[in-house]
């Protein structure tokens, strides 16, 4: 590619994706639903500007998120499963929730100043925001679960801690494979309300229980032959990292496993693309967070008492590191 023309794309590539994302906080996808409506009408429902939603909603069909006739707007049949809320392939809160994350990236020059994240007035609030982003995750967790029971056979395994759970997403794709495997679900207070509501719709209350807790006060349970931490190690610096990879050696039965899944980095920190870029969210959005590499991951979990690695590439940009506890 020309280096001007891709200088040019990456320069305005943050212009499709707010309107998008804009689009989705204030109920625009919700209103339309599978209908096709007016400027006009969407205007009155959502009390917004006529002129300006007008403006957006045809800035949304230029990028092929929606299509207008002669009778108004309606969402490209493509798009459908995914802007809808209540469809069950909705990105529509990981949408919001990225609509938060932009908050923080508007003030990465303060952070290149600083070296601190962004200041708490543009972090996430709880409640609205604290959903969005748990069930965001959700979003997103429900096809990398998909794939990661695909590729780890979890036949040997009868109790699993699902450590920095949140919605319970991961627990639910696996009982649901595995009849045998029971979960435990250790997370915040606030992200395991939305964890109940899914594992009472899905059913498995039976297999699937949940754990108040704090990663650094409070104890993980024992006698797990599975510790399963997922997205988790990229908000935490490598003390805290260390630390909870300690404590789930602790919690593991002897010869359990671990599993981490993460957005893993080559050794030269330039790849993958997505992952270096995360590493730029974490710095925004947390403390000492970023995307680690495999290497210093392996170097943590040696230092724990875990041994014979193995990793499996899962989704766009994640892998799985697999260790045993010795």
């Amino acid at each position: 590619m020309d280096p001007k023309v891709r200088l040019d794309e990456v320069m305005r590539n943050y212009q499709s994706s707010i309107v998008l994302l804009s689009a989705g906080k204030v109920g625009l996808f919700a209103a339309l639903g599978e209908r096709t409506r007016s400027a006009s009408e969407l205007a009155a429902e959502l009390e917004l500007d006529p002129r300006a939603i007008e403006t957006v909603l045809l800035a949304l069909t230029a990028d092929g998120f929606l299509e207008h006739t002669h009778t108004g707007f309606h969402i490209s049949d493509v798009y459908v499963p995914f802007l809808l809320p209540d469809s069950p392939e909705t990105m529509a809160n990981i949408l919001n929730h990225n609509h938060n994350c932009m908050r923080r990236w508007s003030v990465l020059t303060d952070v290149l100043k600083t070296g601190q994240p962004a200041p708490r007035e543009t972090e996430p609030a709880e409640g609205q925001d604290m959903r969005d982003f748990i069930c965001g995750m959700a979003n997103i967790s429900r096809l990398s679960s998909l794939e990661v029971v695909e590729k780890l056979d979890l036949s040997p395994f009868r109790r699993m801690l699902d450590l920095g759970g949140g919605p319970a997403t991961s627990s639910i794709v696996f009982a649901q494979r595995y009849p045998q495997l029971h979960c435990v679900v250790f997370d915040l207070p606030g992200p395991l309300t939305v964890a109940k509501e899914q594992i009472a719709a899905a059913g498995l209350a039976d297999r699937i229980t949940t754990r108040a807790g704090d990663f650094f006060r409070d104890d993980f349970g024992t006698g797990y032959d599975l510790v399963y931490i997922a997205n988790i190690i990229h908000s935490l610096g490598t003390a805290e990292t260390a630390q909870i990879v300690a404590k789930s050696h602790q919690a593991l039965a002897a010869g359990g496993s671990l599993v981490v899944k993460d957005f893993f980095m080559a050794d030269s920190r330039t790849e993958p693309q997505a992952a270096a870029l995360f590493s730029v969210n974490m710095l925004v959005g947390t403390e000492q967070g970023k995307s680690y590499t495999l290497t210093e991951t392996v170097e943590i979990l040696t230092a724990a008492g875990f041994g014979d690695f193995q990793t499996v590439p899962v989704a766009r940009a994640s892998s799985l590191l697999m260790a045993r506890r010795e």
